[in-house]
């Protein structure tokens, strides 16, 4: 079957208002830390890049950013390819189990609010980027246990929103639709030789080829399309403000 082409779904820079308004301010503050937000990203995109081993790989993502991808999102969205199948277990535990997921955050979000009450000057000691003790030993500090705590919970909420009420079955194929949305919508194509390359390297899968994704995509891609196209257009309109804001 031939590939489809459709136009690319990138809006104006111009139409993007208060997305641009969002991004100069997480950006200033940001760089108020200092941090230098777009050479952090292009160096964590970089360094995603460098772990696709095998050279065909690493073409199929040079590719992809030629035609029109932004290198930093195709890199977060790569990650989220190598990432999911650890996930795998705990999506069974906590999709599975919506008790779990209730009792979980409630636990996780306690135990953070526990600790900010105990040590809150600790923390805000430790947030004017003070060294505390318990980094000179090598053990997190109270504002990052904290933070870790809180990340957890936000991963459980985010389990739980990828359930079966979405029609998605693990973390896995949430990904793969994610790279496909996010190529098609940037590109107009879905480049499935290119996005099968960079799945079958990280998932260490050599048999799953352009046929084998196509084929995944008939079957799956709209199902998933109508309860996260929301993610994909977000995902665009940052890759349009981030690369061509000043």
């Amino acid at each position: 079957m031939p590939e489809i082409y459709v136009m690319n779904e990138k809006p104006r820079i111009e139409d993007l208002l208060e997305e641009v308004v969002l991004w100069k301010t997480y950006r200033d503050i940001c760089r108020s830390k200092p941090i230098d937000t777009i050479n952090l990203y292009m160096d964590l995109a970089e360094e995603e890049k460098q772990k696709l081993i095998s050279p065909g790989a690493r073409q199929d993502f040079a590719e992809l950013c030629e035609a029109g991808c932004f290198q930093p999102i195709l890199a977060g969205i790569v990650m989220l390819l190598r990432y999911a199948p650890r996930l795998e277990a705990f999506w069974t535990e906590l999709v599975g189990r919506p008790d779990n997921r209730e009792k979980a955050t409630r636990n996780l979000e306690s135990a953070a609010q526990t600790l900010e009450g105990i040590f809150s000057g600790v923390i805000a000691t430790e947030n004017e980027g003070k060294s505390t003790e318990l980094e000179r030993i090598g053990r997190l500090p109270i504002s990052r246990l904290v933070s870790e705590l809180r990340f957890h919970t936000r991963l459980i909420g985010l389990a739980s929103s990828i359930s079966s009420e979405t029609e998605t079955r693990s973390p896995s194929e949430f990904a793969k639709y994610l790279v496909s949305s996010y190529v098609r919508s940037m590109t107009g194509r879905f480049h499935d030789r290119s996005v099968s390359g960079l799945v079958s390297e990280v998932y260490g899968s050599p048999e799953y080829n352009e046929v084998a994704h196509r084929m995944w995509r008939n079957r799956n891609y709209e199902r998933i399309e109508k309860h996260f196209s929301g993610m994909t257009r977000f995902l665009v309109k940052m890759s349009v403000v981030i690369a061509q804001t000043p």
